[in-house]
């Protein structure tokens, strides 16, 4: 069964989203003059930081203002409120997450039909998505210690994006068993407990530190699920 992609996705080979993440342009919000889309960019990397920071009711305009180094009125062009600035920051993690998931499960796919290294396509997976919430700390932190519970419009955004994590990674579990190279498995329970693990390692081990080096991690966590779901030969 091949999986048909229910949000919009970069072409097939075109690179992931950039790793670097939002961090690396704050430098840009210092000059004076910027394209109306660079700008946007700018004061949503802001208000990451700020709602990362202080949270969401008790963060203000005036932060995120000061902090992208724009005028109040500017911030206005673009947004109509703190709230919509809150839920279009969620919406940029969901379409990067949504992107990267599509993608890995293309290398997947591809690695099992021409019989190439899955480990390593998985490993490759598993790091793209650490390196990604490295990279991004405040947007994770957003998204999962403060839109999800917010309310209805927020949550319901987060849960989409675990639905469709759910659904790809349950299918890519189905290719594996279906070839031999894990046991069978009750694939909605792994697949729960594999996805709900992989958000608890990003909050404890990656937005919550620095320097986390992603590689190692991604081997433990390939190392942990290759053994419990290795196949079971019979003597």
């Amino acid at each position: 069964m091949v999986l048909k992609k229910s949000v919009a996705r970069k072409e097939k080979g075109a690179p992931a989203p950039e790793a670097k993440g939002w961090a690396a342009e704050r430098q840009g919000r210092k000059r004076s003059r910027l394209p109306a889309e660079q700008r946007k960019s700018s004061i949503l990397r802001a208000a990451a930081e700020v709602f990362a920071e202080r949270g969401y009711r008790l963060s203000s305009v005036s932060e995120i203002v000061q902090r992208a180094g724009v005028a109040r009125g500017t911030f206005y062009l673009y947004f109509d409120s703190k709230r919509d600035a809150f839920l279009q920051v969620v919406q940029t993690y969901f379409e990067d997450i949504a992107a990267i998931l599509w993608d890995n499960h293309a290398v997947l796919e591809e690695a099992l039909r021409e019989g190439k290294d899955f480990l390593g396509a998985w490993r490759r997976n598993i790091s793209s998505v650490l390196d990604y919430h490295r990279s991004n700390p405040h947007l994770a932190s957003i998204v999962y210690r403060e839109a999800l519970g917010r309310d209805e419009d927020f949550s319901e955004r987060v849960e989409e994006l675990s639905r469709l994590a759910r659904r790809i990674y349950r299918e890519e579990l189905r290719m594996m068993e279906d070839r031999g190279l894990i046991r069978p498995c009750d694939l909605e329970l792994v697949t729960s407990m594999a996805v709900g693990g992989v958000v608890y390692v990003i909050l404890e081990h990656l937005v919550q530190s620095k320097g986390a080096d992603v590689e190692a991690m991604a081997e433990e966590i390939l190392a942990y699920h290759a053994r419990a779901l290795a196949p079971r030969h019979l003597p």
